[in-house]
């Protein structure tokens, strides 16, 4: 698959998860994770992940991996960080 290529089937992807509800970042995620994952000369419309890849380790490593993107994220509003820090009373 070309650059151009790449760049056509990732758009079209986009704009098919947009009208299916999806939100932006979520979409971008998605076929960016498939557009890394993919192996050299599989055509994404009928590649299917081997389990294994999806299987990651929840370990300490991860969990700061996914706080850190979390509070990175300029999709996730201010007032939903601030309660993930706030303490059960």
């Amino acid at each position: 698959m070309t650059a151009s290529e790449a760049t056509a089937w990732a758009e079209s992807q986009i704009r098919e998860l947009l009208a299916l509800g999806v939100d932006l970042p979520d979409a971008q995620a998605t076929v960016r994770w498939v557009l890394d994952n993919l192996p050299a000369g599989a055509d994404p419309n009928t590649w299917v992940p081997d389990p294994a890849l999806l299987d990651e380790p929840i370990d300490e490593a991860a969990i700061e991996d996914a706080r850190i993107a979390y509070y990175a994220g300029d999709h996730v509003p201010a007032r939903f960080k601030r309660l993930l820090d706030a303490g059960e009373e």
